[in-house]
Protein backbone atom coordinates (compact mmCIF):
# COMPACT_ATOMS: atom_id res chain seq x y z
CA UNK A 1 0.00 0.00 0.00
CA UNK A 2 1.26 3.31 -0.60
CA UNK A 3 0.48 6.51 0.64
CA UNK A 4 0.31 9.67 -1.13
CA UNK A 5 3.22 12.76 -0.48
CA UNK A 6 1.53 15.46 1.77
CA UNK A 7 3.94 17.84 0.22
CA UNK A 8 3.66 16.94 -3.22
CA UNK A 9 3.45 20.28 -5.12
CA UNK A 10 0.18 19.66 -7.42
CA UNK A 11 -1.75 22.19 -7.41
CA UNK A 12 -1.06 24.45 -11.09
CA UNK A 13 -0.73 28.24 -10.75
CA UNK A 14 1.10 31.83 -11.30
CA UNK A 15 4.01 32.86 -10.17
CA UNK A 16 3.88 35.70 -8.63
CA UNK A 17 7.14 37.14 -9.57
CA UNK A 18 7.24 35.97 -13.01
CA UNK A 19 3.59 35.50 -14.23
CA UNK A 20 5.15 31.62 -15.48
CA UNK A 21 3.21 28.51 -14.45
CA UNK A 22 3.98 26.83 -11.29
CA UNK A 23 3.05 24.27 -9.13
CA UNK A 24 1.94 24.78 -5.23
CA UNK A 25 1.51 22.48 -2.11
CA UNK A 26 -2.20 22.37 -0.65
CA UNK A 27 -0.82 25.21 1.13
CA UNK A 28 0.09 27.45 -1.05
CA UNK A 29 3.78 27.19 -1.20
CA UNK A 30 5.95 25.70 -3.72
CA UNK A 31 9.42 26.62 -5.96
CA UNK A 32 8.61 28.32 -9.31
CA UNK A 33 10.94 26.18 -11.85
CA UNK A 34 11.15 29.10 -14.07
CA UNK A 35 12.81 31.93 -11.79
CA UNK A 36 13.27 30.23 -8.79
CA UNK A 37 11.33 32.48 -6.44
CA UNK A 38 9.84 30.76 -3.07
CA UNK A 39 6.29 31.15 -2.78
CA UNK A 40 4.30 30.66 0.17
CA UNK A 41 0.47 31.03 1.07
CA UNK A 42 -0.31 34.57 2.15
CA UNK A 43 2.43 36.77 0.01
CA UNK A 44 0.28 39.95 0.64
CA UNK A 45 0.45 38.97 4.06
CA UNK A 46 4.38 38.90 4.17
CA UNK A 47 4.34 42.25 1.85
CA UNK A 48 2.65 44.27 4.41
CA UNK A 49 5.38 43.03 7.24
CA UNK A 50 8.11 43.85 4.62
CA UNK A 51 9.50 40.59 3.83
CA UNK A 52 8.37 36.69 2.35
CA UNK A 53 9.17 33.63 3.71
CA UNK A 54 11.47 32.04 2.76
CA UNK A 55 13.55 34.33 0.53
CA UNK A 56 13.07 37.41 2.74
CA UNK A 57 12.52 39.73 -0.04
CA UNK A 58 9.54 41.27 -0.60
CA UNK A 59 7.55 40.21 -3.73
CA UNK A 60 7.39 43.78 -5.85
CA UNK A 61 11.63 43.79 -4.77
CA UNK A 62 11.66 40.45 -6.42
CA UNK A 63 9.78 41.27 -9.33
CA UNK A 64 12.55 44.30 -9.71
CA UNK A 65 15.42 42.01 -9.19
CA UNK A 66 13.82 39.45 -11.47
CA UNK A 67 12.83 41.76 -15.01
CA UNK A 68 16.74 43.08 -14.10
CA UNK A 69 18.08 39.58 -14.58
CA UNK A 70 19.08 39.70 -10.93
CA UNK A 71 19.66 37.19 -8.43
CA UNK A 72 17.00 37.50 -5.55
CA UNK A 73 18.61 39.15 -2.44
CA UNK A 74 17.41 40.86 0.48
CA UNK A 75 18.67 44.35 1.15
CA UNK A 76 19.64 45.12 4.88
CA UNK A 77 16.31 46.74 5.65
CA UNK A 78 15.15 43.39 4.37
CA UNK A 79 16.99 41.80 6.93
CA UNK A 80 16.30 43.90 9.68
CA UNK A 81 12.99 43.06 9.05
CA UNK A 82 12.92 39.50 9.08
CA UNK A 83 15.14 39.84 12.21
CA UNK A 84 12.03 41.58 13.70
CA UNK A 85 9.70 39.07 12.29
CA UNK A 86 11.69 35.96 13.34
CA UNK A 87 14.25 37.51 16.35
CA UNK A 88 17.08 35.19 14.55
CA UNK A 89 18.83 35.64 11.53
CA UNK A 90 21.92 34.23 10.43
CA UNK A 91 24.59 35.60 7.19
CA UNK A 92 27.29 34.47 6.06
CA UNK A 93 30.65 37.05 5.36
CA UNK A 94 33.57 36.04 3.38
CA UNK A 95 33.34 32.67 4.57
CA UNK A 96 32.08 33.22 8.03
CA UNK A 97 28.64 32.70 9.48
CA UNK A 98 27.05 35.61 11.98
CA UNK A 99 24.27 35.26 13.87
CA UNK A 100 21.86 38.51 14.71
CA UNK A 101 19.15 37.67 17.67
CA UNK A 102 17.28 39.80 20.16
CA UNK A 103 19.16 38.49 23.73
CA UNK A 104 17.82 40.20 27.03
CA UNK A 105 15.90 43.17 25.34
CA UNK A 106 19.14 43.82 22.96
CA UNK A 107 19.70 42.91 19.92
CA UNK A 108 23.10 41.15 19.52
CA UNK A 109 25.58 40.41 16.55
CA UNK A 110 27.87 37.61 16.79
CA UNK A 111 30.36 35.29 15.33
CA UNK A 112 33.08 32.80 16.95
CA UNK A 113 32.51 33.63 20.38
CA UNK A 114 32.82 37.79 19.71
CA UNK A 115 29.69 39.67 19.91
CA UNK A 116 28.28 43.30 20.20
CA UNK A 117 25.05 44.37 21.79
CA UNK A 118 22.92 47.44 20.43
CA UNK A 119 19.65 48.80 22.26
CA UNK A 120 17.70 49.86 19.77
CA UNK A 121 16.86 48.80 15.53
CA UNK A 122 18.00 52.76 14.70
CA UNK A 123 21.74 52.08 16.75
CA UNK A 124 21.84 48.33 14.60
CA UNK A 125 21.17 49.83 11.52
CA UNK A 126 23.58 52.33 12.28
CA UNK A 127 26.64 50.95 14.59
CA UNK A 128 26.76 46.78 13.44
CA UNK A 129 30.09 46.49 11.84
CA UNK A 130 32.49 43.34 11.03
CA UNK A 131 35.69 44.49 11.72
CA UNK A 132 35.26 48.05 12.33
CA UNK A 133 32.84 48.57 8.61
CA UNK A 134 29.46 49.22 9.05
CA UNK A 135 27.16 46.18 7.75
CA UNK A 136 24.59 48.18 6.11
CA UNK A 137 27.66 49.51 3.78
CA UNK A 138 28.93 46.23 3.55
CA UNK A 139 25.85 44.55 2.20
CA UNK A 140 26.66 43.25 -1.08
CA UNK A 141 29.52 41.34 0.40
CA UNK A 142 26.91 39.43 2.65
CA UNK A 143 26.21 35.65 1.44
CA UNK A 144 22.66 33.86 2.31
CA UNK A 145 20.52 36.26 4.67
CA UNK A 146 18.36 34.40 6.24
CA UNK A 147 15.96 33.09 9.54
CA UNK A 148 18.20 31.19 11.37
CA UNK A 149 17.27 27.22 11.61
CA UNK A 150 18.85 23.84 12.62
CA UNK A 151 18.81 21.30 9.91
Amino acid sequence: MSKKNPYKKDIPGVCTVCGKIAFFDEFGNGKCPHCGWEMEQDEEEMGKRGISYPMLVPVWRAREQYKQGKPFKATFEDFVNGLYFYSEMSFVHKGQPYYVMFSNGKICIGHDGEYQLYDTREEFTEKANIDGRLLKDIWDEVENPSYMWCG
